[in-house]
């Protein structure tokens, strides 16, 4: 899994440790939970900061490629309808987060000039949010 730091974190008088601070700002959206736990050089301890760093809402679970196409996808049926089938094989060929978004946006971009501009600006929003 893959975590991120909330943005809107619940508590404001939160004062880590080194080892908490140090997991902390290994999660950064794009390393897995192992990769945190090896680049932090705590071992299972690391396991142990990043739950607890989960529980008090420090930090987000990261929706992966494929949970994210799938929201995708339904976006662009509900938009397009039929048309959107040759769009959605695009977005599946797709292996990460980032080569999703950037293959997101690209279609947003092409509705946009192509079939419906309104529904292509909706749907650029729509995928922007998503990767926040």
């Amino acid at each position: 899994m893959v975590f991120r730091r909330n943005p809107n974190p619940p508590e404001s008088g939160w004062r880590p440790t080194p080892e908490e601070w140090r997991v902390y700002t290994l999660c950064d959206g794009r390393r897995t939970e192992e990769e945190v736990v090896r680049d932090s050089s705590l071992g299972e301890k690391a396991y142990l900061i990043l739950a607890g760093l989960l529980k008090r809402g420090l930090i987000l679970p990261v929706e992966g490629p494929k949970e994210l196409c799938a929201k995708l996808s339904d976006l662009l049926k509900a938009r397009l309808g039929p048309k959107a089938e040759p769009f959605v094989k695009r977005l599946q060929t797709c292996e990460s987060r980032e080569a999703l978004e950037e293959e997101a946006l690209r279609v947003a971009l092409k509705v946009k000039l192509t079939l419906d501009k309104k529904a292509g600006e909706e749907l650029e929003k729509a995928i922007k949010a998503l990767f926040r």
